[in-house]
């Protein structure tokens, strides 16, 4: 028993706090720099030039707040669908990247042109979060949640 909760609820709420943490931490530069992140997803050449900007503004804005939800434990469901979409949008860019034998940075976590290229670590580590929200996604009950601290008060309405 110990083991299957081990594996289920608390395993789920560890990958669900450490997505939020590590979409938080991604967005921190490319919100600061989104001039450069826009050159960085120019750089993948597989967005219409017309959306780049928008894509650029957007979203790091969407990383942080689904990141913050997550380690809140706010609508938890929805954001991990959201964050398990972008990871694999962002599995299929690393995979066509490599493929075409791009030799350009992620954009994962800095904006810098010329921080280290991608290699293939850069797409297993998407692999395991995307594992780890999949997870989440079917095993999270909203451990150590504002959403729990809510129903247990009462505070939203809904009965459980």
């Amino acid at each position: 028993m110990k083991l299957r909760r081990l594996l289920g609820e608390q395993l789920a709420w560890v990958f669900r706090v450490t997505l939020g943490v590590v979409f938080i931490v991604a967005s921190l530069d490319k919100i600061a720099h989104p001039e450069a992140f826009a050159a960085g997803i120019a750089n993948y050449h597989m967005v219409p030039l017309g959306l780049i900007n928008l894509m650029a503004i957007c979203l790091p804005w969407i990383e942080v707040v689904c990141g913050l939800l997550l380690v809140l434990g706010l609508w938890t469901r929805a954001n991990l669908l959201v964050v398990n979409a972008l990871l694999v949008v962002f599995i299929v860019a690393i995979v066509s990247a490599l493929r075409r034998g791009l030799d350009i940075s992620c954009g994962c976590f800095t904006t810098d042109p010329g921080a280290h290229a991608m290699t293939r670590w850069t797409l297993y580590w998407d692999i395991i979060w995307l594992g780890m929200g999949l997870h989440a996604m079917v095993l999270d009950r909203n451990l150590l949640s504002v959403t729990r601290l809510l129903r247990r008060t009462g505070a939203t309405g809904e009965t459980t």
